[in-house]
């Protein structure tokens, strides 16, 4: 199975448009937050697909949560915005968590910096951002297989 991974919109609804348009036979998306009432609103486009929309500490007052755990093909998820882990300072915070929690896959943004990172047992997934703001909008499509866990880091 594939997932696609976003997040950073920052009001760059159209990115992530072209993203869903770009892959329809992924129908399972992680947005991780800030701008997650524009990817809810651009999510209704596409029925098809379910979106799990996390919100960053840009999205005053939403309704989603900042984190949340998923479990698919057998592997643990943690699907957060990463503000409330410091990982602009650190992945060791995300990581001892993940750790006590049996995660296996941590998915991630706030930092706008794409990165990939493997420590013992677990895979630390940064997409990178889709806004402008961005040097190259960056995003994650991860294949979750009986096999393992290969992520992709791309840009648009």
């Amino acid at each position: 199975m594939q997932i696609l991974v976003v997040s950073d919109l920052h009001r760059r609804r159209s990115f992530f448009e072209k993203l869903l348009e770009k892959y329809p036979n992924i129908s399972t998306v992680f947005f991780l937050g800030d701008g997650a009432d524009d990817a809810a609103e651009v999510a209704s486009f596409f029925p098809d697909k379910t979106v799990h929309i996390m919100s960053g500490n840009c999205d005053f007052f939403s309704k989603y949560p900042s984190s949340r755990y998923f479990t698919i093909n057998g592997v643990k998820i943690l699907a957060t915005h990463g503000h409330t882990y410091g990982v602009k300072s650190s992945t060791e915070h995300i990581f001892s968590s993940a750790k006590r929690e049996g995660v296996t896959l941590v998915l991630y943004g706030h930092t706008h910096i794409q990165k990939e990172e493997y420590r013992d047992g677990v895979y630390m997934i940064c997409p990178g951002a889709l806004d402008n703001y961005a040097e190259k909008p960056g995003y994650a499509i991860i294949d979750i297989t009986e096999k393992g866990i290969v992520p992709n880091l791309l840009r648009l």
